[in-house]
């Protein structure tokens, strides 16, 4: 017949479990830095049908981490503030620690290219928004 073991003999286990279970990462994660990308527009457009197409960007130095064209629209179909686009990307692992150039480019056919740029900075918030509103 099998013996078990008194309670008080496996009483040492309980605590040593307790504690290496309540046991804190000594290293402390850094909230990845990410970038939120909204556009929208405040004008009526309405009558406005020339296609503009839009890119978000994310660039180090000369270095594009991020160049995406979005779908071509006319300029009618920016939506206004309370339809925005969004867009939430995250900046690269190596580059976590760069100045960064963030915004978008876009160019209306027959008419030319234009963009509207901003900076985040390494030492800045750890998610940085960019909003345009076009006009």
């Amino acid at each position: 017949m099998k013996q078990h073991r008194p309670l008080r003999y496996w009483a040492w286990l309980f605590p040593v479990l307790l504690t290496a279970a309540c046991k804190k990462d000594p290293y402390k994660m850094a909230a990845p830095r990410a970038i939120n990308y909204i556009l929208y527009t405040e004008k009526d457009f309405s009558n406005d049908h020339d296609t503009i197409r839009f890119e978000i960007l994310m660039r180090s130095g000369s270095k594009v981490l991020l160049d995406s064209p979005l779908a071509p629209m006319t300029i009618a179909q920016i939506p206004d503030s309370f339809h925005r686009i969004m867009f939430q990307k995250f900046v690269p692992s190596a580059n976590q620690n760069d100045d960064l150039v963030v915004g978008f480019l876009y160019q209306i056919d027959n008419v030319g290219m234009s963009w509207f740029l901003d900076s985040s900075k390494a030492s800045g918030p750890s998610v940085k928004t960019v909003t345009y509103s076009f006009e």
